[in-house]
């Protein structure tokens, strides 16, 4: 798309960069690993897998994994990232599922590697 704006008596073009706005842009899938994401603009609602934990390598300390070893997701029943609304949580170092069903207005990710949605 090319804009044309006047500068000082003469005709400029510019070029404008496509933007596009988040209610035109489509819900993620895979869901990234890392972040925080509101059910509706940024993901949809739906059953979401990750094989686990995005460490290259594990530390664990008398048999049990560091909390950076792991991955770990919340689904906030508020669009905010409140710990009081907490609806569900899971951490692992391995494969987990998260529900994101209608209760849950946010999601967030710490740590693991990419959310794919469940067919």
């Amino acid at each position: 798309m090319v804009r044309r704006y006047a500068v000082g008596g003469l005709a400029a073009a510019v070029a404008a960069a496509t933007f596009v706005s988040p209610a035109d842009a489509a819900p993620m899938d895979p869901i990234p690993g890392n972040g925080f994401f509101l059910v509706g603009p940024d993901i949809s609602p739906g059953l979401y897998q990750t094989a686990g934990s995005a460490s290259t390598f594990g530390v664990w300390i008398n048999d049990v994994p560091t909390l950076d070893s792991m991955c770990a997701w919340f689904a906030y029943s508020t669009p905010d990232a409140n710990k009081d609304h907490v609806v569900a949580t899971n951490m692992s170092i391995g494969p987990m599922f998260a529900n994101i069903n209608a209760e849950v207005m946010a999601f967030e990710s710490r740590n693991c590697q990419p959310w794919t949605r469940v067919p």
